[in-house]
């Protein structure tokens, strides 16, 4: 199905059932489609720039269903990011276990990433295009038994650019204040492997973490990326704090290809997590507003009353050479 077309920008929606509508989003000029699954957690699933797809994506339901754990591709990232440390924090002086998925311990990548976010708008015109989805938790997990509203809005507008924007509000029905860190996980894949790509972030601040890759609460100054330079054989598992909100403060580039994302603004997510799997094939560059474990050490920690909300928001450029 084709919403109207409105000059170079339009929305289209496919796919075989409500399990796997994508609801992409299109600039008929520049050749760019961006692949939204509001059933699959509200991810971005495809960026295609021409021929060119950057994001390590899943290619049906099935796909998604059997492999989601296995990296947690494009997975939103609620109400806690990366590691929960032995899956257990405590919150008005009582303890949760939060343990939907374990890894050697602690909890991963927080409850909401496998959930069904409701589309509640859709719009285009001469300017870009944009989609908005809508998740409404009702405190269900015993470990997280705080409601809270989270939508998301995925604008594609001119030059390709990418704005990715959510909001999380604590019901004005809700009888405390909650605990919420937000990120997401997307995948970039600039074609070959991670090795011979160039990585800029416009920091040196790293995170130090223990073997359980939980942080100490200590920075280390490290500038292997901080003027750009190739991946090589680097591996990657880290976590840095950005020094700003304008940018960019991270660039990704296939020098063979041209492929290049760009962030270009963040706010509200002064912390990156960059990961490369084991096939170094793509690079996941994670976007967080707290640290790892942020409900034990509060680093990051974001506290919603009843009746607030807070916007996050990061602006992404892909290009690709012709």
């Amino acid at each position: 199905m084709l919403i109207q077309n409105i000059n170079m920008f339009r929305i289209n929606i496919y796919g075989g059932d409500t399990s796997w509508t994508v609801y992409q989003l299109e600039d008929t000029v520049q050749d760019m489609r961006v692949d939204i699954l509001p059933s699959a957690g509200g991810i971005l699933n495809a960026w295609w720039v021409g021929a060119t797809n950057i994001i390590d994506g899943y290619t049906d339901r099935e796909d998604f269903v059997q492999r989601v754990h296995a990296g947690f591709r494009s997975a939103k990232l609620l109400p806690f990011v990366c590691r929960l440390n032995n899956a257990t924090y405590r919150w008005q002086q009582q303890e949760y276990r939060l343990d939907k998925f374990l890894l050697n311990g602690s909890a991963l990548h927080g409850i909401v990433y496998d959930q069904d976010f409701a589309v509640v708008a859709a719009q285009q015109d001469e300017s870009g295009c944009s989609v908005e989805l809508e998740y409404r938790y009702a405190g269900e997990h015993p470990g997280y038994p705080f409601p809270f509203i989270c939508k998301i809005r995925y604008a594609l507008s001119a030059d390709g650019k990418l704005e990715i924007a959510t909001w999380l509000a604590n019901p004005e029905s809700a009888v405390s204040a909650l605990p919420i860190v937000d990120g997401w996980h997307p995948y970039f894949a600039l074609g070959g492997e991670a090795d011979h790509w160039w990585l800029k972030i416009t920091t040196d601040q790293m995170m130090e973490y223990d073997d359980a890759l939980i942080p100490t609460g200590r920075y280390l100054r490290d500038r292997t990326f901080t003027e750009g330079a190739l991946i090589g054989d680097t591996k990657l598992d880290n976590g840095f704090l950005l020094s700003g909100t304008l940018g960019p403060f991270c660039k990704l580039k296939n020098p063979e290809t041209g492929h290049t994302v760009t962030f270009l603004r963040q706010l509200n997510y002064p912390f990156l997590q960059l990961y490369i799997p084991d096939h170094r094939k793509s690079i996941a560059v994670e976007n967080l507003s707290g640290a790892p474990d942020a409900f034990n050490n509060g680093i990051g920690l974001t506290v919603l009353k009843p009746g607030e909300q807070k916007e996050f928001l990061v602006e992404i450029q892909a290009t690709v050479k012709p």
